[in-house]
């Protein structure tokens, strides 16, 4: 059906004319264990990074116990979790933050200073479809072209140096990023190699960085030229393939020898040979799905970078934190981002969204080893707070299941259940029944067991949850709205799972009578939307996104007029808003939240020009290299932005706060504009931005919220494109045709056997079409050119399923 995936994807072109000279704008290259993101300051550089090369280290704190916790709620008129900050705050903040693991600097000129070459151009082309970066050198008599990727399943990249006739020598610096808090590395020099192993903080663990070369015609081998505690000088003359490998005490017992092991392989296999395999892996990741968004370039654009980065990030467990692959290290004073680990309100689950209508639930394993590698850790932590079975993901945590102490911000609570409504989805959608039995329902069995120990049923019947906060406040209130809408799916699926695998018999019955008897979620006594919770006051101040979880990304309340409700109240009384932009428009701070409304306005249609959902939201969040960042950032005069907030002032009323007094500000400063032009690509980008983009663009072209599937429900009105192979709950496969804003075919193929609802995709009518289809079967959807009275007509009735008639209900 139309365009094919390599012609769709080649022709997204990742070309800069002019690098980056900071990394927080450079292109990003990885494999979902290891990533690199390549930019040029005058030199060429690279930061690398790896998903376990971290900071292992937690800040000590005395947490109290869930009940030491609930016995000092009954005693306070004001339920908040502010006391908590007295008793478990630590000195100096819980914080850790980012650790790359090397940068790698080349320049082709020895001397450094007054007698320096001219600093050449370097021009950078990035091949989505390949998953490869080329750079290209230009300056006098230096016109060499560098090819990098980071191979599937390895911990190293590779990188290959054609001169073109240049004989100027390539000076390689590897340095161990700026860290005053650590030691110094220990260093080690090979025959055609140099690397250092790193102690991580606290002694636990070490990780180490080998560069190796190996070329045919390196008319010198590399050696060393000079060396300190953090950095090693080589040179190096003529044609070579490099390979930089980085491995850990997490899964070595030697990671410097291990690493140098690794990339001397990599050697001895040949760049040719790992390109041969890396393309490969690449051409069939994108020949699985796709979509053609047809004239809107800057949105195939960036679907497919987001998608590309999704791939890049995705490989080996634990997977990124907050930030991604695509951190780095700004100097001694700024080592790395805050924060390194997990979020579990949304940061850590945003990135996973968009791969189950992708039809790339194949990188969801990473997400749930994640979790599940770390479980003991998790299980100890929860018994010795709760004093019960089962798994609380702390809200903030790091890589080994260990909970930052961040006080009374750690008692929101939906961290499991959210989690484990992706693991939910993951099941709905792909009905892989391997991934239901080693995966999705061990978690999701711990998940709502930790769940079950928290809710008590109450003289009216039904099941009620401890005091906890909703997401971004820190009033304590009942039956928290979030963590109730979040679970639900959880439950329905533990249930459906325990029936398939005929298992935990044990725990059936009060599951199942917990679904029957489950609380009704929060609403506002005064909008009528979803509200944070029944003790939560009316008047409470509160963020912008949080209160659709319901809606979405839950979909276990679908109720348009309450989601419409909610929208409204957003709009008229959210806290996280600002009013630097146009003048007349405001806009949402953070990505995330204006994500969460932006998903809720396109499926409701709540706004007139849906599309502009995603311009805006690219407009706001998108970087130049194809990432995102987390806050906006406009670029326009100081003057304006100043003028804009004057003259539009900020109609919102004034919001009480935990304590029950008003707040001195109604909506506080977000400091999210400048006339700095390199505002944006300064700017660091975050893992969850590509993501809520592409789940946008999804959503524009494909919907399947409320067990029915919408054709290009968002799309313009002469909109002309298609989709491949996306996925809808059940296992269908669908792929469908638009043109001129007609659909004119839709094919829906079963994978797994079983019964789906389609809006009719030929009618402005809200007709549905309900069929069964086998597994492996194939329903055909035509859209047929009739004349009558000379004018052509539509022929719905060339609906065919394997030979026979579909017919509408």
């Amino acid at each position: 059906m139309g365009k094919s995936a390599e012609k769709l994807i080649r022709s997204q072109r990742w070309f800069r004319e002019n690098a980056f000279w900071n990394w927080t704008d450079g292109f990003f290259f990885g494999n979902g264990n290891l990533g690199s993101v390549a930019y040029a300051p005058s030199h060429l550089e690279w930061m690398i990074n790896k998903v376990d090369v971290f900071d292992p280290t937690v800040p000590d704190s005395k947490y109290l116990t869930h009940g030491k916790v609930m016995k000092t709620l009954r005693s306070m008129q004001r339920k908040n979790s502010h006391f908590m900050g007295k008793t478990e705050a630590v000195k100096g903040g819980s914080d850790r933050k980012t650790m790359s693991a090397a940068v790698l600097r080349l320049r082709f000129w020895q001397a450094v200073g007054w007698a320096a070459q001219t600093v050449p151009k370097v021009s950078q082309n990035l091949s989505l479809f390949d998953g490869e970066l080329e750079e290209f050198v230009d300056g006098h008599n230096l016109h060499p072209v560098l090819t990098m990727f980071a191979p599937r399943g390895s911990n190293f990249f590779c990188l290959r140096i054609r001169d073109n006739g240049s004989k100027l020598p390539h000076i390689f610096e590897l340095l161990r990023p700026a860290d005053e808090t650590l030691p110094f590395p220990e260093w080690k020099t090979w025959k055609d190699a140099v690397g250092f192993c790193q102690v991580l903080p606290g002694g636990k663990g070490a990780y180490a960085v080998v560069f190796h070369t190996a070329g045919i015609n390196c008319e010198i081998p590399m050696f060393p030229i000079e060396s300190g505690r953090t950095f090693s000088t080589v040179k190096q003359i003529g044609d070579a393939d490099f390979f930089l490998a980085v491995r850990t005490t997490f899964d070595s017992g030697d990671p410097l020898e291990a690493a140098f092991r690794e990339a001397r392989q990599g050697a001895r296999t040949g760049f040719d040979a790992l390109r041969e395999e890396h393309r490969r892996w690449w051409h069939d990741f994108w020949n699985k799905s796709w979509i053609d968004f047809g004239k809107s370039h800057s949105v195939q654009r960036y679907w497919a970078f987001g998608l590309y980065t999704a791939a890049s990030s995705f490989g080996k467990a634990p997977m990124p934190g907050l930030n991604g692959l695509f951190y780095g290290n700004s100097g001694v004073t700024a080592p790395g981002l805050s924060t390194q680990g997990y979020t579990h309100d949304q940061n850590a689950q945003i990135p996973a969204m968009p791969l189950f209508a992708s039809n790339h639930c194949e990188l969801l394993p990473v997400l749930a080893d994640t979790y599940w590698n770390v479980r003991e850790e998790l299980k100890r932590h929860t018994r010795a707070l709760f004093g019960c079975d089962g798994i609380y993901l702390p809200l903030c945590m790091n890589q080994l299941g260990m909970e930052y102490p961040v006080a009374g911000y750690r008692y929101t609570l939906c961290g499991s259940a959210y989690t484990g409504m992706l693991l939910a989805r993951w099941w709905n959608f792909s009905r892989d029944r391997e991934a239901l039995k080693n995966r999705i329902h061990p978690l999701l069995r711990e998940f709502v067991n930790f769940y079950m120990a928290l809710m008590h049923k109450s003289a009216d019947g039904m099941y009620h949850l401890d005091w906890s906060i909703p997401p971004e406040i820190f009033t304590m209130t009942r039956d928290d709205m979030a963590t109730l809408a979040l679970l639900k799916p959880c439950l329905e699926t533990v249930i459906q799972g325990a029936e398939i695998l005929n298992s935990d018999q044990e725990f059936l019955p009060r599951w199942c009578d917990l679904l029957t008897h489950y609380p009704p979620l929060a609403r506002h006594p005064e909008s009528g939307g979803w509200h944070g919770g029944p003790d939560i006051p009316p008047d409470h101040f509160f963020f912008g996104g949080h209160l659709l979880y319901p809606f979405f990304p839950a979909e276990s309340e679908i109720s348009p007029e309450t989601a419409k409700n909610t929208l409204q109240y957003i709009e008229k009384n959210a806290l996280e808003r600002s009013f630097t932009d146009s003048a007349g428009q405001w806009h949402f701070d953070y990505g995330w939240s204006a994500f969460l409304n932006s998903v809720a306005r396109m499926r409701l249609g709540s706004v007139k020009n849906s599309w502009r959902e995603l311009e805006r939201f690219l407009c706001l969040f998108g970087k130049e290299n194809g990432l995102f960042s987390h806050n906006v950032n406009l670029i326009l005069p100081s003057e304006t932005t100043e003028r804009n907030i004057r003259n539009s002032g900020i109609p919102c009323p004034v919001r009480a706060n935990e304590e029950g007094t008003p707040m001195k500000s109604r909506i506080p400063e977000s400091h999210c504009a400048s006339p700095n032009p390199d505002a944006k690509r300064l700017a660091p980008p975050v893992f969850e931005g590509a993501a809520a983009f592409v789940f946008l663009a999804i959503e524009a072209v494909f919907q399947t919220y409320g067990g029915v599937i919408r054709l290009f429900p968002c799309v313009p009105k002469s909109f002309t494109g298609g989709f491949h192979r996306l996925m809808a709950p059940g296992a269908f496969e669908i792929s469908a045709r638009m043109k001129d804003g007609k659909v004119t075919e839709v094919r829906i193929h079963s994978l797994a056997g079983g019964t789906f609802t389609l809006l009719d995709p030929f009618s402005r009518r809200k007709k549905y079409l309900t069929r069964t289809l086998p597994k492996g079967k194939t329903l055909i959807l035509k859209r047929t050119m009739s004349r009558a009275s000379g004018n052509k007509k539509c022929d719905k009735d060339c609906r065919k399923e394997n030979g026979r008639k579909a017919t509408y209900g």
